[in-house]
């Protein structure tokens, strides 16, 4: 991320739910010590986070129904047998 204010800015904001998530008051504080930082963030950076949709994917609420084949068995592979002598390669090329 090329602005070093936006990158801080998302930064402190992940913190920032990952404290209020687990209930903490710090979170509060932490939310209101970042406005310097979202005010000093241009009118197009404020749209981008703006358009954003931030989700929790830890919420029951996220569940969703797969149905029975969504897991399948790994599928069998072929044991590997190991050739004596020499592997001969045919049309090497090199990448420049």
């Amino acid at each position: 991320m090329s602005n070093p204010r936006l990158a801080a800015y998302l930064g402190l904001e992940r913190e920032m739910l990952a404290l209020d998530a687990a209930g903490d008051p710090l979170a509060d504080q932490l939310r209101d010590a970042m406005d310097p930082l979202w005010y000093a963030l241009t009118d197009e950076e404020h749209a981008r986070l703006d358009a954003r949709l931030v989700m929790d994917v830890c919420s029951p609420a996220m569940t969703v129904p797969i149905g029975e084949g969504f897991f399948a068995p790994p599928l069998q592979a072929t044991p590997l047998t190991p050739k004596s002598g020499p592997l001969y390669v045919q049309d090497w090329g090199c990448a420049t």
